[in-house]
């Protein structure tokens, strides 16, 4: 018989743990009135980890793993749990759509057919080595692993593995995403991507950036949010991530704090009655920004066509900064509220709509410390001997007398002036040639 089929022979390591011929462990448990083995993999930890969950199994009546139970079986109850969850309202239509696109772009091809127990950490790190080596970014690489893990804590909590193999990566072996540069529109910028917008999608742009509005919340507005008489922005709910294939809807926002009011400009709540003028008598729950058809923008549409065309027209993507996002104009508009307006970061935080004040710390502490920076040493310079000897009015000659330029008071020569009347000198020096 091949040395490949043969059974593995098993020498007992400890109670109830065997090592076999082929390198891996085997845990014995009983079951039914009669010892079971059970082969589990290279490590005998897990080896002790998935004999105690067998022995729990047993005793509580819970089925133990089948060889039917593959990843992509798991994977898809994992992901119908999800969206049950998603339709209750406890978790992100965008959520939900970043794990499917993980899930069908990198997990399933990759361990879809396994048998979910029988992954272990060396699965895991072998998976961000590929994904490293297709060219996927670092975020790319932890948004893979992020979904894997809820996946197989879904199966730990079930019962259906002994252990959680991305638990154990080494803090090396994870991915480390560099966060990206946060981009701050200045006011030259500003005017010239307005300019260069396509005119349907000009107040759209302008919202955003004097508004600091999430993609979702701008596209989601209908114009019962808006008091264009009072100035302000009533933000309720937002656009729904999941409407291909089904009628738009709104859904709630993010968090309880997303729920606020935004004040708005003068002069863009004009901008907005100009452009509900252009349109058809439209009622309070019309979209104040729409398609020919009536419907909302979809997210990628508006991000393409709307910014991404304009951004390159006027010059802002040119390699230096990475392409502008919808997220770049929140960033202006918190800036501007900062650095500006000079807002508090309680009020700051509560016009952004986030969770916790801490959160705009973290985001926007550089601009807080550059304005304070700026402000402090202005202070200091206005009130030292170093700024007083300019006087008072800097008209009082007494307080400094500026020495002439030159001696003679004449411009002093440049370097290439002096060469060349070096170079006549020298020439009539010369003897003549015969």
């Amino acid at each position: 018989m091949d040395d490949d089929h043969r059974p593995a022979r098993r020498v007992r390591v400890e109670q109830g743990i065997y090592l076999q011929s082929n390198g891996k462990y085997a845990v014995c448990f009983m079951a039914g009135g009669r010892p079971r083995f059970r082969t589990v993999g290279y490590d005998i930890e897990e080896a002790r980890a998935e004999r105690t969950l067998f022995i729990e199994s047993t005793r509580s009546g819970v089925p133990l793993a089948t060889p039917e139970l593959r990843f992509a079986r798991v994977a898809g109850w994992w992901i119908e749990r999800y969206e049950r969850r998603v339709e209750a309202g406890e978790r992100r239509e965008r959520s939900l759509e970043s794990n499917r696109y993980h899930l069908e772009r990198h997990l399933l091809p990759r361990f879809g057919p396994r048998l979910i127990r029988t992954l272990g950490v060396e699965d895991v790190a072998d998976l961000m080595t590929r994904l490293r080596a297709a060219g996927k970014s670092e975020k790319t690489v932890a948004g893979a692993l992020a979904t894997l893990q809820s996946i197989v804590r879904f199966a730990l909590r079930n019962g259906w593995i002994a252990h959680n193999p991305v638990e154990r990566l080494e803090s090396g072996e994870r991915p480390r995403p560099v966060p990206r540069r946060q981009r701050v529109l200045g006011r030259d910028e500003i005017l010239r991507l307005l300019v260069a917008c396509a005119p349907r999608y000009r107040t759209l742009v302008a919202t955003a950036i004097y508004t600091g509005l999430r993609i979702s919340e701008l596209l989601g507005l209908v114009w019962s949010d808006l008091d264009l008489d009072g100035g302000e922005l009533h933000l309720r709910a937002q656009l729904s991530r999941a409407h291909r294939g089904t009628p738009a809807r709104r859904v709630p926002l993010k968090t309880p704090a997303a729920y606020r009011d935004v004040p708005l400009a003068p002069q863009l709540a004009s901008r907005l009655l100009e452009h509900r003028r252009a349109m058809p008598p439209v009622g309070g729950e019309a979209w104040v920004f729409h398609t020919g058809a009536g419907t909302p923008f979809g997210h990628r549409n508006v991000e393409r066509r709307a910014l991404n065309d304009a951004a390159a027209l006027a010059g802002l993507d040119d390699g230096t900064w990475p392409r502008l996002r919808f997220h770049d104009l929140r960033h202006t508009f918190a800036s501007h509220l900062i650095v500006d307006l000079g807002l508090d970061v309680v009020r700051v935080s509560r016009i952004l709509g986030h969770a916790r004040v801490s959160t705009t710390l973290d985001v926007y502490s550089h601009v807080f410390e550059e304005v304070r920076h700026s402000h402090e040493v202005q202070r200091q310079m206005a009130a030292s001997a170093f700024a007083e000897l300019l006087g008072a009015d800097g008209d009082d000659d007494s307080v400094v007398t500026l020495p002439p330029p030159h001696p003679s008071g004449a411009r002093r020569p440049s370097a290439r002036e002096r060469a060349a009347a070096r170079w006549r000198i020298e020439a009539e020096a010369r003897p003549e040639a015969t």
